[in-house]
């Protein structure tokens, strides 16, 4: 079971304002979980969530450019993936 990890939490942590944090969720990049207080994201995702941070903050890349970074690169894995499938029923 994945452990889940607050914005708030995150943005301490990177010593962010919570507010970037939202904007990058509002995007879907990662699946979230809401509670009633608070937007949890699985630590399955922390990494691929941290990635768009850097993609935004150290390339100045903007929110859309992340977004469809993001979703190209997610689609490139998956291509990837059916290609090994692929390979092996070929073998």
């Amino acid at each position: 079971m994945s452990e889940y990890i607050s914005i708030k939490s995150l943005a301490s942590f990177h010593n962010l304002d919570e507010t970037l944090l939202l904007e990058i969720v509002e995007y879907e990049i990662v699946p979230i979980k809401r509670t009633r207080s608070e937007i949890m994201i699985s630590s399955d995702y922390l990494e691929e969530f941290e990635r768009a941070l850097r993609l935004h903050l150290d390339l100045g890349v903007n929110l859309q450019g992340v977004d469809i970074i993001c979703r190209m690169r997610n689609q490139i894995q998956e291509m990837q993936e059916e290609i090994e499938r692929l390979n092996r029923l070929l073998e």
